[in-house]
This record gives structure tokens, C-alpha cells and sequence, in this order.
């Protein structure tokens, strides 16, 4: 299992405890939003990179497309891994001794990825 696994199985069983038929598609959703925040600081990387090097790669209309359609995407690969079969696999897989991470650690990835972001915006 790689994070993306470990993270969705996290908020699954979170969330099935208090609303279990809402439980795949909140962490279909959270994993979704954590990965798009993960290109979203490697994309402005490469975005400040390609300034200090006098490079001009794309304009701003370009790079608005290219970003909705990678969020489309992200969505969408998600939704056809984590619904059937996968996750049915995955929960086979799980140790019932294996425990998640908590609540306050899966939200602290996501505050730290949009932070990261946000300085690395304000960066020159």
C-alpha cells in the first residue's frame, strides 16, 4: 500500500464510524484534495524555478486549463480506483491490529501542504 492507500483507509474508518454510507466518498475526497495539493506545490516550484531562470514557459490562460484538467483528472482516477474493487481489496488487506492515523495527523497534512504552498507563493 502506498500513502494514497494508507491515507483513504485512515479517513474510511474514521468516518464509518459516524456515517458509514458517506464514508468512501469522504475519503475519495480527502485524498483527492491532498493530492491536488501536492501539485499544487510541485507545479508552483516549478513555476518560481522557471522565472529565476528567465524561462517562459506558458502563459497564465495555459496554465488555468492545464490545472482544471489535472484536477479533472485527479477526481476521476480517484473515483474509478477507490470505488469496486480496489477498495474492497484494500479493506481485505488491512491488518484489523494496523492503526490509522488519527484524526488531528490527517488534518496537519493537509494545513502543511496548503501552507507550504502559500509560502512558496509569496516566495520571490
Amino acid at each position: 500500500m502506498d500513502l494514497f492507500d494508507t491515507l483513504y483507509l485512515s479517513v474510511f474508518h474514521h468516518v464509518k464510524q459516524y456515517n458509514p454510507k458517506r464514508a468512501a466518498r469522504w475519503a475519495r475526497i480527502y485524498v483527492s484534495i491532498f493530492q491536488i495539493a501536492l501539485c499544487l506545490l510541485v507545479g508552483l516550484f516549478f513555476i518560481k524555478f522557471a522565472k529565476q531562470m528567465k524561462l517562459n514557459v506558458m502563459d497564465t490562460t495555459s496554465l488555468w486549463i492545464v490545472s482544471l484538467g489535472l484536477i479533472g483528472f485527479i477526481f476521476f482516477k480517484n473515483w474509478m480506483s477507490y470505488n469496486g474493487r480496489k477498495r474492497s481489496i484494500l479493506l481485505s488487506k488491512n491488518i484489523k491490529g494496523s492503526k490509522p492515523y488519527s484524526i488531528l495527523i490527517l488534518i496537519v497534512f493537509q494545513l502543511a501542504l496548503f501552507v507550504l504552498a502559500f509560502v512558496l507563493s509569496r516566495a520571490t
